[in-house]
């Protein structure tokens, strides 16, 4: 089994075990390049990962073909920043990433330019600016016996990093960037007489206004809600979806309560929407700020008991997911009017095989606004579908198709029209089959940009 290295011992043991990662290593293929199957041009600069090395394609260039930025090491993509000129990966030392720690990487769109940002051992997953190409993440410092979390922001800048703000007094948990890109949503941890708040800062580190969520705990009963994990907030900044996690490492793992507050009314209680696991990707709001989608269910299994619910800013929830279905990865267009798309296949129980799929015959599904949900991929129960990335108006889906456990091919899906794009994509399913970190990333350009690369 894997798990992404953790270093901060006062989170690491509420922490480690969400973080675990349930694959195993997969047979190295034979060939050393991944296979560019159909040469159409497309208005999207893609990240895949393949046998744990980063790779990247310009699919906007007809014909182009998949370049490796590194060969050595394991490596995770973190994702593009908001203009789609630079990604960030992690970089992991060794032979996997449960005994090595993560580096922090970035490299240009076009494969070239890569350097390490930072050469202190990265906590966590590093955050993009919402607005511009800042980059705020969690570094160990310290020593092994006693390593302290040290909190970073950097920006991209002339092809190098510069550091924005830094601090070593690091009094919070986990961190969001604010819609304006000016500001920090932090948690704080509740202890014996110590409630557990949600703080907006500055950059620098200014606090602006600090939220209550919970009256401090009585620690004397042994488990209690411990900090606000992953915080999504609306586009507006009014409203923030969190995970509520215990101070237990192994409850935490089978399902928290998942919370919606309202930071424009302070003084009202957040609303609990249901109960999830601690994935980050699993919380999403829609980019008009009108609906929270969210995957509830209980037991740390990814492969069944989990479905899509949205919620509206005061805490209503509506689902249409059956029973028997499990959902994952809600998605949303970034163009309106918005829709969602999502995995949904029929509840399996876990067991791994790297010859099979998890979920056979899981497909993605899209859901429009005041319309039941449809299935928009087809395929044999012999495959699933993961990591949908739709087109900002959603006519267009990428997607990886997978025929075994942790190999699978990258596919465009056109008005129901499927072609393969690229073959032997490969990844780890991450804890107990989340499939996380993801396989892909895909930044969208326009169509204007790809017909002129075309000609």
């Amino acid at each position: 089994m894997r798990k992404r290295w953790k270093a901060w011992a006062s989170v690491a043991s509420i922490v480690s075990v969400l973080a675990a990662g349930g694959g195993q290593v997969y047979a190295k293929e034979q060939s050393e390049q991944p296979l560019r199957v159909s040469q159409e041009a497309v208005p999207a600069k893609i990240a895949f990962t393949r046998q744990d090395h980063l790779w990247l394609l310009d699919a906007r260039i007809p014909g182009a073909k998949p370049k490796q930025v590194e060969k050595d090491g394991f490596d995770q993509i973190v994702g593009w920043s908001k203009d789609g000129e630079w990604l960030l990966f992690l970089k992991y030392k060794g032979s996997d990433t449960y005994s090595a720690p993560g580096y922090l990487w970035a490299v240009k769109a076009d494969g070239s330019g890569a350097f390490q940002i930072d050469d202190r051992p990265v906590m966590d997953q590093p955050k993009w600016s919402p607005v511009d190409k800042k980059i705020a993440y969690f570094v160990q410092t310290g020593s092994a016996e006693d390593p302290k979390p040290f909190f970073v922001i950097k920006e991209i800048k002339d092809n190098q990093a510069v550091e924005v703000h830094a601090t070593k007094e690091v009094d919070f948990v986990d961190f969001s960037w604010m819609p304006d890109g000016e500001r920090l949503l932090v948690s704080t941890s509740a202890a014996k007489d110590r409630a557990m708040n949600l703080v907006l800062r500055e950059l620098t580190g200014k606090t602006v206004a600090t939220y209550p969520i919970a009256a401090p705990p009585n620690v004397e009963e042994g488990i209690y809600a411990w900090a606000a994990r992953a915080m999504a907030i609306s586009s507006d900044g009014a409203h923030v979806g969190y995970y509520l996690q215990y101070n237990s490492a192994s409850l935490s793992a089978d399902g928290v309560p998942i919370e919606l507050f309202d930071l424009s009314q302070p003084n009202k209680k957040p609303v609990e929407l249901g109960t999830g696991l601690i994935h980050p990707q699993w919380l999403r709001w829609s980019p008009d700020g009108r609906q929270l989608a969210f995957i509830d269910g209980t037991d740390r299994m990814a492969t069944y008991n989990k479905h899509l619910n949205l919620a509206d800013p005061s805490g209503k929830v509506v689902s249409d997911s059956p029973k028997d279905s499990v959902d994952t990865m809600p998605t949303w267009t970034t163009a309106a009017p918005y829709s969602l798309f999502f995995t949904r296949g029929k509840g399996t129980e876990y067991h791994y095989d790297p010859q099979k799929v998890m979920v056979p015959g899981q497909r993605i599904w899209q859901k429009e606004a005041g319309a039941p949900a449809k299935q928009v991929t087809q395929g044999t129960m012999l495959t699933a579908d993961y990591f949908p990335y739709p087109s900002p108006d959603g006519k267009q889906l990428f997607f990886v198709r997978v025929d075994q456990a942790q190999k699978g091919s990258l596919y465009l899906s056109v008005q129901g029209k499927e072609t393969e794009l690229l073959r032997d994509v490969t990844g780890d399913i991450g804890y107990y089959a989340n499939y996380l970190p993801q396989w892909i990333s895909v930044y969208w350009e326009s169509k204007t940009t790809a017909a002129s690369l075309s000609k």
